[in-house]
């Protein structure tokens, strides 16, 4: 019987895989077209219709070319049917030659390509050079035919060398103070969109997880990483062996959650400092001044004669009450309230007692102090008044309208359980 590698060894090659050229436009797939030349098959490359490997006739003897729109980049003088892999020379192509290596098959001329391709995509990482080490990773995934457990592991590959990349993207002056880079959070969003991507052609991919949480928690995207990293911890299998990594996957999933919570706290802090640091822009006399009115307003509201008509007014006040009916009682109670304040807004300046925007004025100005936040005292008394009047601040001044809404259009949910329209009237 014959061995599987010895038969295969004479097979005519479905595919040939070339990698390593000093011309990269020549490195790829090629599959065979089903035309020969001088009685070998002529391969085209996957990507472009015009890069052609094939056998050719130079003067009395034959060889293989490479060429890419009718030029010369590389070529091998040999009698041999079928290309070998090593042995060329450049003619247009820069150096070093490329290796070619024909397959039976095109699944396992993809998977060696593959394979070459990553080798050099992580000699580059190893220097550091992690953006051209990824545009590698990215033509890996240019490959036809590629498993789904494959390419999830280059996505992630990719992951960490965006990640890698938005690390080193710091610049550090002279003086120990860190500078971020503009392209570092970039980088950064790059190595969790690979991350997602990896997880969703497989979830039990752990480096895609682990690598998206890494470079979440480096620019604060608390939520996903935290995320990726449950993701990290659900990626790995059960058992002690992986034990470890269930460990440290689940750490980082609680340092996020730490470092989430020390950073809301010096926000908080520096928010704090700032306010304590900032100058108060208010007049002392204009606190003093609402502290006196509010205290004068308040205790004329709190007089014998006011609280009686109030709250018999009030009393007739109840559900289904008519809209008119209501709005002419709270007129009452307002009429009623600026009979005790009108001699007090007079004393300083205001004519309330026939002037809606004098009574207006007077009331702003008794508020803009209390929403200052140094006159605490002012917005409680305005609170007092208001639960004493029955009436909000504004409306105390004049009748406020309320806007009314119309939803019998909005689609909802129904007390039966139905989905529709409202079955009545919703106006406010």
């Amino acid at each position: 019987m014959f061995e599987f590698d010895e038969l295969e060894k004479v097979l005519p090659f479905e595919a040939v895989a070339v990698f390593g050229a000093g011309s990269a436009e020549v490195d790829g797939l090629y599959e065979d077209t089903g035309v020969q030349a001088h009685g070998a098959s002529i391969f085209r490359h996957s990507d472009f219709s015009d890069t052609l490997l094939a056998r050719e006739k130079c003067g009395d003897r034959l060889g293989w070319l490479i060429g890419v729109n009718r030029r010369p980049m590389y070529g091998i003088r040999t009698e041999a049917a079928q290309c070998p892999a090593t042995g060329w020379r450049s003619f247009e192509g820069e150096a070093p030659v490329p290796r070619v290596e024909g397959f039976a098959s095109s699944a396992d001329a993809c998977a060696r390509l593959a394979q070459a391709w990553s080798e050099e995509a992580e000699a580059l990482n190893r220097k550091s050079r992690f953006k051209a080490s990824a545009e590698v990773y990215k033509r890996v995934l240019g490959i036809p035919v590629l498993p789904t457990a494959r390419r999830a592991e280059i996505h992630a590959l990719r992951a960490k060398n965006f990640r890698q990349l938005a690390e080193s993207r710091k610049k550090v002056h002279s003086d120990g103070e860190a500078e971020e880079d503009p392209l570092h959070g970039l980088a950064a969003e790059w190595a969790i969109q690979e991350a997602e991507e990896a997880l969703e052609h497989d979830p039990k991919c752990f480096l895609a997880g682990w690598e998206g949480a890494i470079a979440a928690k480096h620019i604060g995207w608390w939520n996903k990483g935290r995320s990726l990293a449950k993701k990290a911890m659900q990626a790995v299998p059960a058992g002690a062996a992986h034990r470890s990594q269930r460990e440290t996957a689940s750490t980082l999933f609680l340092l996020m959650a730490e470092e989430e919570q020390q950073e809301k706290q010096r926000k908080v802090a520096e928010m704090q400092q700032a306010r304590d640091q900032q100058q108060p822009d208010v007049d002392q006399k204009e606190l003093d001044w609402a502290k006196a009115v509010a205290i004068q307003l308040n205790e004329a509201l709190k007089a014998e004669d006011f609280k009686r008509p109030h709250h018999q007014v009030w009393k007739l006040i109840g559900p289904g009450l008519k809209k008119q009916d209501a709005d002419r009682l709270f007129s009452e109670i307002r009429q009623l309230v600026w009979e005790k304040w009108n001699s007090i807004a007079w004393q300083h300046g205001y004519r309330t007692s026939w002037d809606a925007i004098a009574r207006k004025s007077f009331c702003a100005r008794v508020v803009d102090a209390a929403n200052t936040g140094f006159a605490p005292e002012v917005k409680t008394l305005i609170k007092e008044m208001e639960d004493r009047t029955c009436l909000g601040w504004p409306e105390i001044a004049e009748a406020v309208e309320k806007i009314k809404y119309d939803e019998t259009w909005a689609y909802t949910k129904r007390d039966d359980g139905t989905w529709g329209t409202w079955d009545g009237p919703t106006s406010m």
